[in-house]
């Protein structure tokens, strides 16, 4: 197929399907600074009449050759549909840089285009954008900019504070950066050494594994393995700095005045934020935004090609799991840019999947206000339901005089990541004990009735280490009555975070310490037979890179050294996870 059309072309594509005929054209759409953005427009032909409602999707990953499947899902439903590849990629000008160019700097990319496609002859001026990934990372950077003409989006799977939410939530790095450099040809020229063997995205544990050893051994710098500038502004700015507000979207909630659907699952990277988001933009968003948002939190992987899934790692959810995204979408767009009143605004703004359970389920706010929030008292052992370090307890009773459990964290050997939201295999629902084994357990009596945990999870404990620094990593399972103790939640605080993530501060070693964790939301039904398990250790490699506990930063704190750490549970320290209970109806026989 003929691609090479610029900004005057009017040479057309007519393509037929369905009896509905479109036309699709590639044109060079001007940005303010006049750089052109590559971008194929969809317009319908012969089956509706113009002018159109609009909706836009931007991308790093090449928009393709008028060729996009959900391009052509909404023109062949009366909409233009604009796919644009961003700066600096394949058939745009400029030079790339994430992220940069989308929001409220120098340039607004998204801003330009959203207006440009509003004042065109085939446009009724209403304009929507959707995306999932870094396809709605660019849709929350531009909506702070408020263009006149966007009426909708539909958002899924981003965050809100990229430095907080993902590549340093915790504090510690997160190694889906680099893992996302390697797979964009144009943005990093990894040496060849260092290149793990991997599928794309997704790779496994094993061949970061490798890449880690190595690194090791030559002692080189994290961006001297992979070459990439972004990659070392990223290495390079390890505290919250302006470096990162100037893409820190939840600091601009007040600006946004937008519907926004948005869309996440607990086994993908960001469901926080879509929490995050949608509770931010309710109570700071002009008049079009508060009370206006909506939000779908299902249990799938990140990707748009996992929303069909019914098998998520090794379970399989059921037949209620997977939906139509497109008629999702199509129903927000009808509603906000068509005025058809198909009814999406009347229903309750909020649908979770609840897994064990596995169905879906309405609510109207999140964490749900009905929550029960009950403490869970780590306790001495033994629950005699994993061979782990301690095999501890997971008690509602709080402890009175209990020794410490204590285990030895050696950087250069970290425990390995399994399941729930890993950017490569072994990702959703795993199997966790061979991590289990090498960690502390806290597990419950096998459960006598279902216990419902919807809402965000925290950690509170008491801990100390011989070492300056140190990483606590809290992952919660649900342990099937065989023993499979399936991932569901698992997050990450660098020690010296503890009291924030601008001004971090070293330890003193011996001395104990009081920390929280306050866990991504999710929502399971622990079903009779089952045991709720707190699984605590200080290493998920290559979820994130490890600590070397030396205190020194990253470039500089390896090979490491070994690292002596106590979780306390006494009448004085009393650690306890706090889990958001949910009253379940009663039943009878």
């Amino acid at each position: 197929m003929v691609r090479c059309l610029f900004v005057l072309s009017l040479v057309l594509f007519p393509v037929v399907a369905f009896g509905q005929t479109w036309e699709c054209t590639e044109q060079m759409v001007p940005m303010r600074d006049g750089t052109k953005l590559g971008t194929d427009v969809y317009v319908p032909k012969d089956q509706f009449p113009g002018p159109y409602p609009v909706i836009i999707e931007r991308t790093p990953y090449d928009k393709g050759s008028c060729e996009n499947v959900h391009a052509l899902y909404f023109v062949k439903r009366g909409y233009v549909v604009l796919r644009q590849d961003e700066r600096g990629r394949y058939r745009s000008e400029g030079t790339y840089y994430w992220l940069k160019d989308e929001g409220w700097g120098e340039n607004q990319d998204g801003y330009d285009t959203i207006e440009w496609a509003a004042a065109q002859p085939w446009s009724n001026g209403k304009v929507g954008t959707m995306g999932l990934s870094f396809t709605c990372a660019n849709q929350y950077l531009t909506m702070v900019t408020r263009p006149p003409h966007l009426e909708a989006m539909f958002c899924a799977q981003f965050a809100t504070n990229i430095f907080k939410d993902l590549f340093y939530a915790g504090g510690a790095v997160h190694m889906i950066m680099p893992t996302w450099l390697l797979t964009q040809s144009e943005m990093v020229q990894p040496l060849g050494q260092n290149f793990p063997a991997h599928r794309g995205y997704l790779g496994d544990g094993q061949s970061w594994m490798r890449w880690y050893d190595r690194k090791n051994e030559t002692r080189e710098a994290f961006a001297e393995s992979m070459i990439s500038p972004m990659l070392e502004d990223l290495v390079g700015n390890p505290y919250y700095n302006d470096y990162w507000k100037q893409f820190a979207i939840d600091e601009h909630w007040d600006q946004v005045n937008v519907p926004i659907y948005h869309y996440s699952g607990w086994y993908d990277r960001y469901p926080h934020a879509a929490v995050k988001h949608f509770n931010g933009i309710n109570a700071q968003g002009g008049d079009k935004a508060r009370g206006q948002q909506k939000m779908l939190l299902s249990p799938h992987l990140h990707g748009a090609r996992e929303i069909t899934a019914r098998v998520i790692g090794d379970l399989d959810f059921g037949p209620e799991v997977s939906f139509d995204y497109n008629a999702l979408r199509l129903r927000w767009f009808d509603y906000h840019l068509k005025d058809i009143d198909n009814g999406i605004m009347d229903e309750p703004p909020v649908r979770i999947f609840v897994m064990g359970e596995n169905v879906y389920r309405d609510e109207h706010e999140f964490p749900l206000a009905r929550t029960d929030y009950q403490d869970f008292f780590l306790r001495a052992g033994t629950s005699g339901a994993m061979d782990s370090l301690n095999d501890g307890a997971l008690s509602r009773d709080a402890p009175a005089n209990e020794p410490a459990d204590t285990y030895d964290y050696d950087p250069r050997n970290p425990v390995p990541s399994i399941g729930g939201d890993l950017f490569v295999q072994p990702n959703g629902a795993r199997d966790h004990r061979p991590a289990d084994k090498r960690s502390l357990t806290y597990s419950t009596e096998a459960l006598t009735s279902p216990v419902e945990v919807t809402g965000l999870p925290k950690l509170e404990f008491y801990a100390s280490s011989s070492a300056v620094d140190t990483d606590w990593v809290v992952t919660l399972t649900d342990v099937h009555p065989d023993g499979y103790s399936q991932t569901l939640r698992q997050n990450i605080l660098r020690a010296r975070y503890r009291d924030g993530m601008e001004r971090p501060t070293l330890m003193k070693p011996g001395e104990i310490y009081r920390f929280e964790i306050e866990m991504y939301p999710i929502s399971n039904l622990f079903l009779e037979g089952h045991r709720i398990r707190v699984v605590l250790s200080s290493s998920s490699f290559p979820k994130w890179y490890p600590n070397g506990n030396t205190g020194k930063e990253m470039d500089e704190d390896f090979p490491g050294v070994v690292a002596t750490n106590a979780i306390y549970h006494d009448r004085e320290h009393p650690s306890k996870i706090v889990l958001p209970i949910i009253a379940r109806p009663a039943t009878t026989n």
